[in-house]
């Protein structure tokens, strides 16, 4: 099974870190899959595309 989670992302540089952790957690309690998060930026002005690559470097650690 592929879950496939897309993640529409505006100006959300603040949340993304505790976004993720619970992700996180629920897709560890669902055995026998395997899973991708698209993040969509939507033209932020923060900071979250910075954060966004930050995340992708974690998850391929």
């Amino acid at each position: 099974m592929r879950l496939s989670i897309i993640v529409p992302c505006f100006n959300e540089q603040e949340v993304l870190p505790f976004f993720m952790e619970e992700v996180y957690k629920t897709l560890h309690c669902i055995p026998d899959h395997e899973y991708e998060i698209i993040f969509v930026n939507d033209g932020s002005k923060d900071e979250t595309i910075r954060v966004i690559k930050i995340l992708q470097r974690l998850i391929h650690m």
